[in-house]
């Protein structure tokens, strides 16, 4: 069974401790969570990091995965590893790249091989390691119109796997359907976003409030193998409006699915 989680960059506006964000969650019908690269810094307090592991048990909720910048992965795996025990996450996810890699095929196949050696890295500690798109992954590289992110999942050769944001793709221009098929098999967390094409304001949008086919979507990632679906509004400006609206319409999803 497909199960849901939030993003809690959706939340990053609420000032609030990540154990009482993660008790928030709780009182939703989300089944996780999803940390972000700021909540290692917090993490690194122990009682935090007990705090946060509580309110995970009390709220019964998962950790689905986190993100973190592939610098902190290369300086400080031992503690990413230490802390993902800790709250028991499995996945850790690339959120973004340095765009301007992605540009030239050469760009493309050096930013795979160097996650590759990350994701070897942490298989030794059986964490799997993801890569989540934005929207310049998909610019066209070289003269014959090849897309940069079909070459970057070429060159994978499922060395690692990915996370896709169908929201980002679509605002790139890219069908969100072609993404999550490219990639079935290799991912099993989809970022399940909405957005409105050439509206920077709306890159990502609370589901149903852009043009993306969310429940295609969702059926398509059910189809791939997906574990999580996952919601995120990182423009919103209701936080906790987004997270309400993301429960209901994730729980609709994860009953179709």
């Amino acid at each position: 069974m497909v199960q849901t989680a939030i993003q809690l960059f959706t939340l990053a506006d609420v000032e609030e401790p990540l154990p009482e964000l993660v008790a928030r969650v709780g009182d939703t019908t989300f089944d996780g969570v999803e940390f972000y690269d700021a909540h290692f810094d917090a993490l690194a307090d122990e009682e935090t990091r007990a705090r946060t592991r509580t309110a995970l048990e009390d709220a019964d909720l998962e950790v689905a995965g986190a993100h973190v910048s592939i610098d902190r992965l290369e300086s400080n795996v031992e503690s990413l590893v230490s802390v993902c025990r800790d709250v028991e996450c499995s996945t850790l996810v690339i959120p973004t790249y340095e765009a301007e890699a992605f540009a030239t095929r050469e760009g493309v196949e050096a930013a795979a091989d160097r996650i590759a050696g990350l994701a070897t890295d942490l298989e030794s500690h059986d964490v799997d390691l993801l890569y989540h798109n934005h929207t310049f992954e998909f610019e066209s590289v070289g003269g014959d119109g090849e897309v940069a992110f079909e070459r970057f999942v070429d060159h994978a050769d499922g060395r690692f796997g990915f996370e896709p944001d169908v929201g980002l793709a679509t605002h790139a221009g890219y069908d969100a359907l072609s993404l999550l098929e490219q990639v079935a098999g290799a991912a099993p967390i989809v970022h399940l976003t909405d957005t409105v094409p050439d509206d920077d304001e709306k890159l990502h949008a609370d589901v149903g409030d852009g043009v993306v086919d969310i429940e295609a979507c969702a059926d398509r990632a059910a189809e791939g193998g997906a574990d999580w679906i996952v919601c995120e509004n990182g423009r919103t400006d209701d936080p906790l409006a987004s997270l309400e609206h993301g429960s209901e319409a994730f729980a609709d999803l994860r009953d179709r699915v």
